[in-house]
């Protein structure tokens, strides 16, 4: 059993040294980890490459005209704008047919805080869980949104509880249509992505578990003071719309 960390970056170069080390410092090394530059316009590419040539688990790939140059084994450089949820599920398709494949979600501003987070993820999915997610912290006042979701409720209608870490068994996307991360009109959601990803995999969850154990950590300040006004209001219109219609068969 492994752990993909499927990495969607913009404009993250000044973060991905600590996020590359964080990755470094995992006690368990049953892990690999893919990086997606989706269209930065600083030197992130230059630096996934970078970082990626250092160690075969970590994985870079181009797209050129339609066809793909590897690099190590697993990274994409972007030739649209796919915005992270879009990439994050072409990704993680790429694995639904292994049950022994666990998808593990690491924004490129971001990074884990927990030596021991790949070996506590992997025990709980040895015990046959669907989804697993960790406490983590805000870089501004250490704050945690994350908690447990009781068994046998409604994620549609319960308080948002699965925040940072996020983590599925890859084979679970088999039995989710992809028109549950699109808006009405069929665009893929472009922000609010935690929501239309995590819902429809915990409605389909046949075990979910929350780990309360801080192992990740959420630098809010990585996102710019106009962009974030523009966020929050997309986010908010995804949440609103994914939750009204609820699971899509």
């Amino acid at each position: 059993m492994k752990v993909v960390f499927v990495i969607p970056c913009f404009n993250a170069s000044k973060n991905l040294e600590i996020l590359y080390t964080s990755l470094q410092n995992q006690k368990n090394d049953n892990w690999s980890a893919w990086f997606i530059d989706d269209i930065s316009t600083d030197d992130t590419w230059k630096k996934i490459e970078e970082l990626c040539s250092k160690d075969k688990r970590m994985f870079s790939t181009k797209l050129v005209e339609n066809s793909i140059m590897w690099n190590g084994t697993c990274s994409s450089k972007n030739t649209e704008k796919k915005f992270a949820l879009k990439n994050i599920i072409e990704i993680a398709r790429q694995f639904e047919n292994s049950e022994d494949i666990i998808v593990a979600i690491i924004d490129g501003d971001d990074s884990l805080c927990n030596e021991n987070t790949v070996g506590m993820i992997l025990h709980e999915y040895e015990k046959n869980a669907d989804v697993v997610w960790t406490a983590h912290k805000w870089d501004i006042n250490d704050m945690n949104i994350s908690k447990p979701i009781p068994d046998n409720v409604d994620p549609y209608f319960w308080p948002w509880s699965s925040s940072h870490l996020k983590t599925f068994r890859a084979s679970l996307l088999k039995e989710i249509s992809d028109s549950n991360f699109k808006d009405l009109d069929g665009d893929w959601f472009q922000r609010g992505y935690d929501a239309a990803l995590m819902l429809p995999l915990l409605y389909k969850s046949r075990k979910n578990v929350y780990i309360p154990t801080i192992c990740y950590q959420y630098n809010i300040n990585s996102v710019s003071v106009n962009d974030r006004n523009w966020a929050e209001m997309k986010q908010l219109n995804t949440i609103n719309l994914v939750r009204a219609r609820g699971f899509i068969k």
